[in-house]
């Protein structure tokens, strides 16, 4: 227009009255269009708001899968801003060079494909005792909270511990519903009420047979004793404490150790059962004296193989491991009284350290993608642990008997004691099992020294 207008102006010609009207309209037009842009700031403001039902609402494109977690109102959106998300880990658990090693890194490394923003960095610690995971985190959150990591992996019995110490982040709202139904119920772990760990790999103790003297396994303790087949077990203790082997029969006995409070609650009539088992075994012969020098199932095994036993218990850790190589051997339960199948577990979990709520949203997608059901099932097969989620072992199948034993064995695993106030019971039930095994006491009276050193 500016153009059009300066063009007429050059002309050489005089106005006529016609130019002159032409021009004027069109600088009128000029001042107009120019008065209503400076005026657009006060149209605009006196026009009426959209109402929420006009508002339009953005429409979430479609993009790769990736695991799902549960939205919580307290979760924030996404970060666009780089992330490295760091995990204390064992050199068991760690992405090495072994086999297991590498299909954990396969794993990582696919979480990392999926999430451009996000990269995992892991730093190795011991498993136990000073300078472990627990005893860094311990000292670290109070001298130096900055150090700290994002994810942990610790030993099952030591979540208590950590929870109880405000060292982990309870994860109710932070993974998925259906991971948690997923889970055998052992595999999640709680404290005061809220889930603290997640239980991604699990060892189980179970009865393994020679076939050449056994046709069948038997299921209750009165077959035990009759058919007087030597049948071994650890009862020498770990760590002064008694061996799961007690447990496992005094559990599946229906016998309690604790209450809901955590304080000792045992039940003198299933202890005086079990102790009579023992004294009853050892004196049919088919529970050996030598029962309380193994002090561990590695401590079996070496008898078992050397054909010295008909009957072992056994970790599946073990079993996994040299199946191959084992001759005339099958697997089972281990009896017990009624013959309600019955075990306990061994084990490591996933737990959230940050306390920050964008970095506990990526901790929880992590965890959850270790935990798709192919992914546990690929890792614990190249480790030879057992998954501990049931969609896991429905990509099992059925083709390997042992997988479907296992399955069951992990649908009847008793909740693990894990209190300091176990501590205590543990001792006295060992000093109990020393003391029939050996025949200084009746079962009735070691029970009673239980009771009363347990209530002091």
């Amino acid at each position: 227009m500016e153009n059009e207008t300066s063009s007429m102006i050059g002309q050489s010609e005089p106005l006529t009255k016609a130019t002159t009207s032409r021009l004027m309209a069109i600088l009128c037009l000029v001042w107009l269009l120019a008065a209503v842009g400076l005026a657009g700031c006060n149209f605009l403001a006196k026009l009426p708001l959209p109402s929420p039902e006009e508002t339009p609402t953005a429409t979430t494109v479609p993009g790769e899968a990736t695991p799902s977690v549960s939205p919580t109102p307290s979760r924030p959106p996404a970060v666009s801003s780089a992330i490295a998300l760091t995990i204390w880990t064992t050199e068991e658990f760690s992405p090495e060079d072994d086999d297991s090693g590498q299909v954990l890194a396969q794993q990582w490394q696919a979480f990392e494909a999926a999430r451009a923003n996000v990269t995992i960095e892991y730093v190795l610690k011991k498993p136990y005792g000073k300078g472990s995971i627990l005893d860094f985190l311990s000292t670290s959150s109070a001298a130096a909270p900055t150090v700290l990591p994002d994810l942990v992996i610790l030993d099952t019995l030591e979540l208590d511990e950590a929870a109880m110490a405000g060292l982990i982040q309870p994860l109710d709202d932070l993974v998925s519903n259906e991971l948690q139904q997923d889970l055998f119920p052992f595999a999640r772990h709680s404290f005061d009420g809220q889930l603290m760990g997640i239980q991604f790999e699990a060892d189980v103790e179970h009865l393994i047979y020679n076939t050449n003297k056994i046709d069948s396994p038997p299921l209750t303790w009165r077959e035990v004793i009759s058919d007087q087949i030597a049948y071994i077990f650890p009862a020498g203790g770990e760590g002064g404490l008694v061996n799961d082997a007690f447990l496992i029969q005094y559990l599946s006995a229906g016998g309690q150790l604790l209450d809901e409070e955590g304080k000792p609650a045992l039940d003198e009539g299933t202890l005086v059962e079990v102790l009579q088992f023992y004294a009853d075994g050892l004196e049919a012969g088919a529970i050996p004296p030598v029962v309380l020098d193994f002090e561990d199932l590695n401590d079996c095994w070496v008898v078992y193989v050397s054909a010295q036993a008909a009957m072992s218990n056994i970790s599946s850790a073990r079993y996994l491991a040299d199946r191959g190589v084992l001759k005339n051997t099958s697997f089972a339960a281990i009896p017990t009284r009624d013959g309600n199948a019955g075990t306990l577990s061994k084990g490591w979990a996933l737990a959230v350290v940050t306390t920050d709520l964008a970095r506990q949203a990526i901790a929880a997608q992590f965890i959850e993608w270790l935990l798709e059901a192919e992914n546990n099932a690929d890792w614990n097969l190249a480790a030879g642990h057992l998954p501990t989620r049931q969609a896991a072992f429905d990509l099992l199948g059925t083709a390997d008997p042992y997988f479907t034993f296992a399955r069951q064995q992990l649908e009847n695993v008793h909740p693990r004691p894990m209190t300091s106030a176990y501590e205590k019971i543990g001792r006295a039930l060992q000093k109990a099992v020393q003391d029939v095994l050996t025949g200084e006491v009746s079962p009735e009276e070691a029970a009673e020294t239980v009771m009363a050193v347990v209530e002091q």
